[in-house]
């Protein structure tokens, strides 16, 4: 699954659903008034069941096996089942099913129960589910009928398995050799587990397989979860569509299973539609036929599944059209107004699928891949084997319309999710207590592939800005987790749907391609998937391939697995300080855990990892070879004499960065960086990944306070003269911070007029002209500069954008005309709003109502938080949490994000959280999506009385919330820290390089 690139939810773990909106009033009735309504209610049940009973179609488990097929024949008075034997097709014997009456009892809700694991008696083999969506207003419903084919492991007279807001009307279990039945005697619902628990009047003998069939029906919900509802307007008509999202836990909201991903099973799909829309599954129809009860339904019948697991079954009915590029059994679907921009999905997904089986040496296993863009869908994309689901903006490009960064978005998402199609689906893990082994190969192989398919993008350089460099700021905080960490609950897997299982778990393979070589680590991952294909994984399995692979082509010394145990099974990550002894020639490398809060680390000094060393010296200039020179094997420090360097002569660790650590040097070493950096014909001799890891590096230990930020903020005056995009890209983030910080301060006018000097030539050298074909990277470094230029409010930038939003505004017909550039427009859209008031962000409003492309709409809903007018943001957040607004449930996070970008809004988003928080829990229904608007309201709190009212608010609000309310109060707290250590520290140094600022003494 790909995460948004905006603070989007992940997963939702929600156990509970609320599907009203409304209030709850209190109402009085008379006795006779309540006995009057209880009769006829009654009545109604009655009348109800007749109908179901009549009109529901009945369960089936044919085409179990070559042996058996057992068929059910509804009547209205009883079931018969008829076994069939392929062997002596004479021999057919009827068994009338008994009338059971099952006891059912449910237990209570406890939120402290941690143990969800499914007991391992019973073994899933073959699902036969059938479903009939109605979707229409009125009853967004479904039945279902399935048939599981399940093996007893051990003795046992319980049948456990999943499931949640689904009404079951029958449950039956017979044996498959005799398809004689088993008598159920008691069904309780254990809430907190989400389990429904059988209990058996006969014990089930281990190795014999037995047939489950379950009669149900659902709720197509509008939570974004489960099997789910969706509308979307065309030619201004509104139309429905039924969409699933599985992972992690979401599978059992559609139909009940044994929903653990280690439990792999065969699926054979139908799905009743309505004659004027279309269904898609993971696997291809193989035959049509029309509905038995319902006479505009069709049903259609889907091909037997390889083994997968819950999770990636997947199934959508939509009006949808549809493209194909049947030479590559390759298809896309969306909105048939938005078809045309999924022209370069169609175009690069067969490009990535080819290249990933050249990669993996392994061929696609399925018949053919479908891509669709769903109007909503709240995680950026899923990798539901054979059948790729995607939000609008993440697989859908306009040229002319979406800015070319889009381009480089389509073509990442279209191969993380192909990536998938091996590392997650083909070999799954065992429990989601390793699910980076899904998220961190994809996350890595996306960035490989697309390298490999466009070459100009340079998306490997960008590698370390999105995944290494990022992720350090949360697995810096003591309250981030292991890679592998054990999870229990559906919020706790939610929660680690994160950057950790995403960017750490990507960096950390990157880190082992290098020090293994890529012929190693390539061997390696095919042995393992071809050892562990349609089966389940743990991280050891991996290890132990590498390991093999390692050993036999004799390239490396050790087990991997010691070796990655140290990254994997720890929290944090090191900085290796390499200390220079300029008199004797010796260099020392020293390790510690980085971490945010000064005070936290002398307890965290236990760690060790295993460290792969690469370094290189002026001398040398060697930034190609990446393959470690020395390592610490999980020793504190080492010492070293071999090293020719002379003592005016720099050195750099971790070549192109690619071990996950950072770096600190010695006073003197640093000085001679900063030296280097600063001669501008002599800075490009350091690549530009290094440059960019000398900027973040040493900004990141000035927060910590390992460095004097006064060493960090001279390395960045050498910006002025840099040219690449990605030491650009760490300059700015690194910089943001303290924009951030100081944005509320007396002091912010002197940092502004320090960056912006650094900006001018940059800026200058860009322009606003924007040529034919300019690569992705050239057009994501013009948005950056720009935006960053007008949000410092530099004079002719402000003024080039308000011009050009007051044309567009002028525009006789503005949604078919829009002269501004897309590469252009999110910084010139911002900027109208910001300058402008109730006109202009009503203007931009409108706009977003009107337009259907998704990187036009994504772009409006942040530029709308633009405005300082703070009843405009306190509207756009209360029309957030409107169902009739306009605004998709998927989009609340970045309303709320939008807002709270800047020093005036985030106070009011944080204000209106707080008072609207029972609303919002209510209105969203995720418990993912409130930790993510939770940690976007409070990025940039760092006084001490904000600490302590965050504090309290989570205390009587949210403290269920998990983990990542822990990360956004220490992070919080971070920030109160640095006000306290650095803030003059930095207000000197601005005011000593500004020499236009008037001189003030310290207080």
């Amino acid at each position: 699954m790909t995460q948004g690139r905006e603070p989007l939810t992940i997963m939702d773990g929600n156990l509970q659903t609320d599907f009203s909106t409304k209030s709850k009033r209190g109402v009085y009735l008379s006795k006779s008034l309540t006995f009057v309504i209880l009769v006829i209610f009654a009545l109604a049940l009655v009348a109800t069941a007749f109908i179901v009973y009549n009109f529901a179609a009945c369960p089936r488990a044919d085409h179990l096996a070559n042996v058996t097929k057992i068929e059910h024949i509804c009547d209205q008075s009883k079931l018969l089942v008829i076994p069939l034997s392929t062997e002596n097709s004479k021999s057919v014997t009827l068994f009338e099913s008994t009338t059971n009456t099952i006891e059912t009892t449910t237990s209570d809700y406890d939120n402290s129960v941690k143990d969800v694991r499914l007991p391992t008696n019973i073994k899933p083999n073959k699902y036969f589910l059938k479903l009939t969506p109605y979707i229409f207003e009125g009853n967004f419903t479904f039945d279902g009928e399935v048939s599981i084919i399940i093996t007893v492991k051990n003795l046992t007279n319980t049948v456990t398995f999943h499931g949640v807001e689904l009404s079951f009307h029958k449950i039956e279990l017979f044996k498959k050799v005799d398809g004689k039945e088993v008598k159920i005697v008691r069904k309780t619902e254990d809430v907190a587990r989400q389990f429904h628990i059988l209990r058996t009047a006969e014990d089930l003998i281990a190795g014999q397989q037995y047939v489950l069939n379950i009669t149900f029906t659902g709720i197509l919900n509008d939570n974004l979860h489960g099997f789910y509802r969706s509308m979307y307007e065309e030619k201004k008509e509104k139309r429905w569509i039924a969409v699933t999202q599985f992972q992690a836990t979401d599978a059992r909201r559609a139909f009940p299973c044994w929903d653990e991903p280690a439990l792999k099973a065969k699926f054979t799909i139908s799905i009743a539609r309505p004659k004027n829309l279309t269904s898609v599954s993971n696997m291809n129809i193989v035959k049509r036929e029309a509905h038995e009860s319902l006479p505009n339904y069709t049903w259609d019948h889907y091909a037997e599944s390889l083994p997968m697991s819950t999770y990636l079954v997947a199934f959508v009915v939509t009006d949808f059209g549809n493209m194909s590029d049947s030479k590559n059994n390759f298809s896309v679907w969306a909105r048939k107004e938005a078809l045309p921009s999924a022209a370069y999905a169609l175009e690069i997904g067969p490009k990535i699928l080819k290249f990933l089986e050249e990669y993996y040496k392994i061929k696609f296993p399925l018949p053919k891949i479908d891509m669709i863009a769903l109007p909503d869908f709240k995680a950026g994309a899923m990798e539901n084997w054979g059948l790729l689901t995607f939000r609008e903006i993440a697989m859908l490009y306009d040229t002319g319309v979406s800015p070319t960064t889009a381009k480089a978005r389509v073509a990442s998402v279209v191969a993380h999710e192909i990536a998938h199609q091996w590392f997650g689906n083909l070999v799954t893990p065992a429990w989601w207590s390793d699910i980076w082994l899904n998220e961190g190969f994809a996350s890595y192989v996306e960035y490989v592939a697309v390298d490999a398919v466009e070459k100009t993008w340079k998306l490997m350089e960008v590698f370390v800005l999105n995944e290494v460099q990022s992720v350090f700021k949360l697995d810096a905080l003591t309250s981030s987790h292991q890679i592998s960490v054990e999870v229990g609950n559906p919020e706790e897997i939610g929660a680690i749907f994160d950057k950790i299982s995403y960017g750490k778990g990507s960096a950390i393979l990157r880190m082992m391609n290098h020090f293994l070589t890529d012929d190693v680590f390539n061997a390696g991952i095919t042995d393992y998937l071809n050892a562990k294909k349609f089966g389940d994984a743990e991280q050891r399995d991996l290890w132990s391939a590498l390991t093999n692979a390692a050993r036999e082509k004799k390239a490396f010394d050790a087990d991997v697995g010691v070796v990655m145990d140290s990254w994997t099974l720890q929290t944090g990550f090191p900085v290796l300080t390499i200390t220079r002894d300029y008199k004797t020639g010796i260099i020392t490398f020293q390790q510690e855990r980085f971490v945010l809060l000064n005070d936290t680390v002398n307890g965290n000094n236990s760690s060790v990892w295993w460290i792969p060393v690469s370094y290189t010296t002026a001398a040398e200039k060697d930034f190609v070879s990446t393959r470690p020179k020395l390592w610490l094997r999980g020793e504190r420090s080492i010492v070293v004499d071999n090293i020719t360097i002379g003592d005016n002569d720099w050195l750099i660790g971790n070549i192109q960065q690619t071990g996950f650590y950072r770096i600190n040097y010695d006073q003197h070493n640093w000085n001679l960086l900063i030296k280097i950096l600063n001669d501008q014909s002599r800075f490009q001799e350091i690549h530009p990944i290094n440059r960019a890891q000398i900027i973040d590096d040493s900004m990141n230990l000035a927060l910590s306070g390992r460095l004097d930020y006064r060493t960090a903020l001279d390395i960045t005056s050498y910006l002025s003269h840099e040219k690449s995009y990605v030491p650009w890209k760490a300059g700015l983030v690194a910089l943001g911070y303290i924009d951030t910080m100081l944005s509320k301060g007396a002091y912010y006018l002197e940092y502004k007029r320090y960056v912006l000097r650094l900006l001018s030539g940059a800026v200058q050298e860009l322009g606003w002209e924007i040529l034919t074909n300019e690569s992705v990277v050239r057009a994501q470094h013009r948005v950056d500069l720009l935006s960053t230029a007008c949000h410092l409010q530099h004079v002719e930038c402000l003024e080039h954008a308000v011009r050009m939003y007051t044309n567009w505004m002028l525009t006789p017909n503005p949604d078919a005309y829009n002269e501004i550039h897309a590469d252009l427009r999110s910084t010139v859209y911002c900027v109208g709003v910001q300058a402008g008031n109730a006109r202009e962000w009503n203007f931009a409003w409108e706009r977003f109502l009107a337009v259907s492309v998704p990187s036009e709409r994504e772009l409006l809903l942040s530029v709308l938080g633009c405005t300082r007018a703070p009843y405009l943001l306190y509207r756009y957040l209360e029309l957030a949490l409107r169902n009739d607004s306009g605004i998709r449930k998927q989009d609340t996070v970045r309303v709320f994000s939008a807002v709270a970008s800047s020093s005036i809004g985030e106070p009011i988003a944080f204000n209106f959280v707080r008072a609207n928080w029972q609303r919002l829990k209510e209105y969203v229904g995720s418990v993912s999506t409130l930790n993510s608007i939770l940690k976007v309201v409070t990025r940039r709190l760092n006084q001490v009385h904000e600490y302590e009212e965050l504090k309290r608010f989570v205390s009587e609000s949210c403290s269920d919330l998990g983990r990542p309310v822990l990360q956004v109060l220490e992070r919080t707290a971070a920030n109160v820290q640095w006000m306290e250590k650095n803030y003059q520290t930095i207000v000197n140094w601005l005011l000593t390089v500004d020499k236009s600022a008037p001189k003030v003494t310290d207080a």
